[in-house]
């Protein structure tokens, strides 16, 4: 006789063979699944508590209002700086990619053009005619009768023709005069 016509033979006068069968796959099923599932709680614990925070809902650029969302990450993933609730008011200050946490420094405590400079910079308005297609977050340098007034700055705003760049504090009475003058002009650095 064939082994499976035998095997099937010896189950049907013995249906007990079966369900012990079933219920040991079913005990070494349940098993494997316990295992994994305590090696999946180990490792949430390693990583400790979470925290929410707020995370980029899209990318965001220069001058824009956030836009993000409550998420609860490991403590060890996020930084002491993470912003916990949405500040009110507050623009972006630099770019930050979708998925990215916004920290305080991301973010510029109040809109307008001096929102976006830096510790020890003014923001000056230059009116440049020829300056076209700058945007906000732009590194330039400002001159003036052929001299780099500005050797750094960064475009905050842009109403028009009359872009407004913050600059070093040292460097904002020149180039507010040069602007007042009308010989301010933007040079785009690479």
């Amino acid at each position: 006789m064939h082994v499976a016509a035998r095997a099937r033979l010896v189950l049907a006068r013995r249906p007990w063979i079966h369900w012990a069968v079933v219920a040991t796959l079913t005990l070494l099923a349940a098993g494997a699944v316990q295992h994994e599932m305590s090696s999946i709680a180990r490792e949430r614990d390693r990583w400790g508590t979470s925290r929410s925070v707020l995370v980029a809902s899209r990318q965001l650029e220069p001058g824009e209002e956030i836009v993000a969302e409550l998420v609860s990450l490991p403590v060890a993933a996020v930084t002491g700086l993470a912003l916990t609730e949405e500040p009110d008011g507050a623009v972006v200050r630099q770019r930050v990619g979708a998925g990215e946490i916004l920290t305080e420094l991301d973010v510029a405590p109040h809109p307008g053009p001096a929102a976006l400079a830096a510790d020890g910079e003014v923001v000056v308005a230059v009116a440049d005619p020829l300056a076209r297609g700058v945007v906000v977050g732009t590194e330039v340098s400002v001159a003036a009768d052929g001299l780099i007034i500005a050797e750094r700055a960064t475009v905050t705003v842009v109403v028009d023709d009359v872009i407004f760049v913050a600059v070093a504090q040292d460097a904002g009475a020149a180039v507010a005069a040069a602007s007042q003058h009308g010989i301010a002009t933007l040079v785009y650095l690479p």
